[in-house]
């Protein structure tokens, strides 16, 4: 996937873009841990193997270089290539009525304290307890229009005419 993308490595590095890819998914896998956290983490079963040698875990700057490096078409890659329903009609409790059943969750990001932020995200919580800086939210109303208006754009052409 990497390859494909066109993210291999010109030269030997500490971060091969392969292990930034396990480490952009550790990161979402462990959200409030910092950068190095996180990389300690991912390697910590490897070093135990004995599978790292001399390799030690770079400053928290190489890795958000290699993030950038990275970019993020091969995680959207790997996302289209893996995020397909896994249950099909004869598995037990996944659909009802004929209708696949799904369970979305959702979370929140603080954004930098800016005007624009202030106006695209607004604040969370009453007037009274408005918290310290703009939130970004990401859950399932967001993500069930865009999926709902792209489920009905595509297929949209090959619907028939009510009459």
């Amino acid at each position: 996937m990497v390859a494909a993308c066109g993210r291999v490595e010109q030269r030997k590095r500490l971060l091969p873009a392969r292990l930034v890819v396990y480490f952009v998914l550790g990161l979402a896998l462990f959200s409030p841990a910092p950068y190095l956290e996180v990389m300690r983490h991912l390697v910590a079963g490897l070093r135990g193997l004995g599978q790292l040698g001399e390799w030690h875990v770079p400053a928290k700057s190489s890795l958000f270089r290699a993030r950038q490096r990275l970019g993020s078409e091969p995680l959207q890659v790997l996302f289209a290539a893996t995020a397909k329903p896994m249950a099909t009609e004869s598995t037990p409790g996944a659909f009802w009525r004929g209708l696949r059943l799904l369970a979305v969750d959702g979370t929140c990001w603080d954004v930098a304290d800016t005007g624009a932020n202030q106006m695209a995200f607004g604040r969370p919580g009453k007037a009274a307890e408005r918290v310290a800086v703009p939130s970004s939210r990401c859950g399932w109303q967001p993500w069930w229009k865009w999926a709902a208006t792209r489920c009905w754009m595509q297929n949209l052409p090959a619907a028939a005419p009510v009459k």
